[in-house]
């Protein structure tokens, strides 16, 4: 549903004449290495106060490509991941802690990361809509997920959306190019098949204690 809003948004400012790609993507060469270290830093921001990522990525595809939109926001996921997973481990644990108590599934993602610890279920955990991406990366540190097994399942985890979603923001702004079309369908696709995989993942999971 987030998706779509923000597809709707974006393709309905485009064609009321609100932005224009060219111009923004001017600004942002005109920027230079800020242009990108203010993506990267708007991804972490974001993703610090549970903003949907979706968004980050998104305006990474309409701003840089899909190409640079995509390294970027990959680059951002990956600060943002290590950033939360840090501040669990650390200092912020007992805030952490109180921020998961008022979350839905915040509790079962938990269990799920505290009896497999290993880098395949952080992967599939970020493929799959079971929970917001922020409450994956709390929840591994708080379920004590080794650092390295997290971290690469985080950057395996992300790469489908990091692929796509700048794809579909680079395409939005075309919304009547096939490129576009074929982005919608990737997404369509995606969702249906993660979906699919976290229905198993619930059912496949040992009970809770």
């Amino acid at each position: 549903m987030i998706v779509l809003s923000s597809l709707a948004v974006a393709v309905t400012a485009y064609l009321k004449g609100w932005i224009e790609p060219t111009s923004l993507r001017r600004w942002v060469t005109q920027a230079g290495p800020l242009g990108a270290i203010g993506l990267v830093g708007g991804v972490v921001l974001f993703e610090l106060l549970w903003l949907p990522r979706m968004w980050g990525l998104l305006a990474a595809g309409v701003l840089f490509g899909a190409l640079w939109g995509c390294l970027l926001t990959i680059v951002g996921d990956l600060c943002g991941a290590v950033l939360c997973y840090a501040i669990a481990k650390g200092a912020g644990h007992r805030w952490v802690q109180a921020a998961l108590a008022e979350r839905r599934r915040a509790a079962r993602v938990v269990e799920l990361l505290a009896h497999r610890r290993g880098g395949w279920l952080v992967a599939v955990l970020r493929v799959c809509p079971i929970a917001h991406y922020t409450l994956v990366s709390y929840a591994a540190g708080m379920a004590g997920v080794p650092f390295w097994p997290y971290f690469w399942g985080t950057a395996l985890g992300i790469l489908p959306a990091a692929i796509l979603y700048p794809l579909l923001g680079d395409a939005a702004l075309r919304p009547t190019s096939p490129l576009f079309i074929f982005a919608m369908a990737l997404v369509a696709a995606a969702l249906i098949v993660t979906l699919l995989a976290t229905r198993r993942l619930l059912r496949d999971a040992p009970p809770g204690r």
